[in-house]
């Protein structure tokens, strides 16, 4: 049974990969380009020890991203506000950082505490919708990214928040000693939030897993109406969530705050939030799965400018096309896995049913 299990759970990475790389060879293929030698150079660059430093770094705010998605689909919510809710953190949270006084571990507990609070609170909007109107949580949250956009530039206008610097609105620079330290590898830096991202994961995996939270998390996700009758409040659960939700969100812009920019700014990295959703539901919603696909993902972009270079000058939209049909077809895959398990689970409870009945009495 282990090993049926564990042969489904590897069918669909696989036929994900599978698809993913013929389609990108075709696509080669119609643009005159050699898939092997394309594919060739990819993994050439993209094992240097600068490629997967770098491809590590970019993966970590995907995959805090993934947490803040995953933690909402264990309920039946689809917290697509992860990117307002990260950029309003990052801006409160460079503010805190810079201008609160005390020793630097003060002053990144608070930018962190800073950051968390305003991506909770954000989220909680949502949550409180759906709670006490039934708001749909994805048009709210998709409304409040909006929203998000002329917040951050009313912050960013505002004196206390930030200042004109090299014709750029952005807060201050971060105090060397609220900075994160980086390890040096080779000639690259490998940012240590890793560790905090890792961390993360294993808080995620016990609190959805192992505690009684994550049980009635799950249960409401199922059955919400056994749940009700087993004494869970939806609406606590729903507005509980979003809470947990957007704090996690709070953390995605961390990582570049406190080791590459120091502070936000106008040209601040957007994107996690809709890379987090691609890595939640190919990583079916496990801290390992979901690990693994954020690096994918990253690997795979830092891989693709390799092809801007001779023989296949001119397609690193490859990395593109190569992104997408794996997460479509994980998706797809995941699902035909998922049908099959339980239709196989109906036959042999079937089985065990008819063999129970022939024994004589």
């Amino acid at each position: 049974m282990k090993m049926k299990k564990f042969n489904s759970a590897l069918a669909a990475p696989l036929a994900a990969f599978a698809l993913g790389i013929t389609v990108s060879g075709l696509a080669l293929l119609v643009s005159g380009k050699n898939p092997l030698a394309a594919f060739k150079q990819m993994a050439e660059y993209g094992f240097t020890v600068d490629s997967v430093v770098n491809a590590t770094n970019q993966a970590i705010p995907s995959f805090i991203a993934a947490l803040a998605v995953a933690i909402g689909f264990k309920t039946n919510l689809f917290n697509i506000g992860v990117e307002g809710q990260y950029r309003l953190g990052a801006i409160f949270a460079g503010a805190v950082g810079a201008n609160i006084g005390g020793p630097g571990w003060f002053k990144i507990l608070a930018a962190i505490l800073a950051s968390m609070t305003v991506g909770a609170v954000y989220a909680g909007i949502a949550g409180l919708l759906k709670a006490y109107r039934n708001v749909n949580e994805v048009i709210s949250t998709i409304m409040l990214n909006g929203v998000m956009t002329a917040l951050v530039a009313i912050l960013l206008n505002w004196t206390v928040i930030a200042t004109m610097q090299n014709q750029q609105l952005r807060t201050p620079k971060l105090p060397e000693s609220a900075r994160f330290p980086s390890i040096t590898i080779g000639e690259s830096q490998l940012w240590t939030w890793l560790f905090i991202a890792i961390l993360l994961g294993i808080v995620f995996h016990y609190l959805t897993n192992r505690s009684t939270f994550g049980f009635e998390l799950r249960a409401s996700g199922i059955n919400p109406g056994a749940a009700v009758a087993s004494g869970v409040s939806p609406k606590r659960m729903i507005i509980t969530t979003m809470l947990i939700s957007g704090a996690i969100a709070g953390m995605v812009g961390l990582p570049h705050l406190f080791q590459d920019r120091f502070d936000f700014r106008q040209d601040f990295p957007q994107g996690f939030g809709f890379a987090g959703i691609a890595v939640a539901l190919v990583g079916r919603q496990k801290a390992i799965g979901m690990g693994i696909a954020a690096f994918l993902f990253a690997f795979i972009a830092r891989s693709a400018q390799a092809l801007t270079s001779p023989p296949t000058r001119g397609t690193p939209e490859i990395g593109t096309i190569l992104i997408g049909t794996m997460m479509l077809a994980a998706v797809i895959a995941y699902e035909v896995v998922r049908r099959q398990s339980e239709a196989a689970a109906v036959r042999e409870a079937a089985q065990v049913v008819a063999q129970a009945e022939s024994v004589p009495a």
